[in-house]
């Protein structure tokens, strides 16, 4: 379910959904995997950058010419952010 989704670039509705339909198998597939070290999965047209918080997931899509280390930094400044301005990191808090 997503609560909340912002795009920079012109992108069609059909694809973002596609996008963030695809992030949930991908996570399973990661997870069943031996390293769980890192958050963030690659595939061949866009990288995901995600934090889990709680029951939900903060989510990055981001093409893969794009600086992962800056884009791990508005990752974690958001996921900071997020229990102050909602007052919490679950679904009913965020939304």
């Amino acid at each position: 379910k997503i609560l909340l989704a912002r795009q920079y670039v012109p992108m069609s509705r059909l694809r973002i959904e596609g996008l963030l339909a695809a992030f949930p198998k991908l996570i399973d597939s990661d997870e069943n995997s031996a390293s769980k070290q890192h958050t963030f999965i690659e595939t061949n047209e866009v990288r995901y950058i995600y934090q889990p918080m709680d029951t939900l997931y903060l989510l990055l899509i981001t093409n893969m010419q794009s600086n992962i280390l800056e884009d791990l930094s508005s990752l974690r400044m958001i996921a900071k952010l997020i229990p102050e301005y909602c007052g919490g990191q679950d679904e009913e808090s965020v939304s």
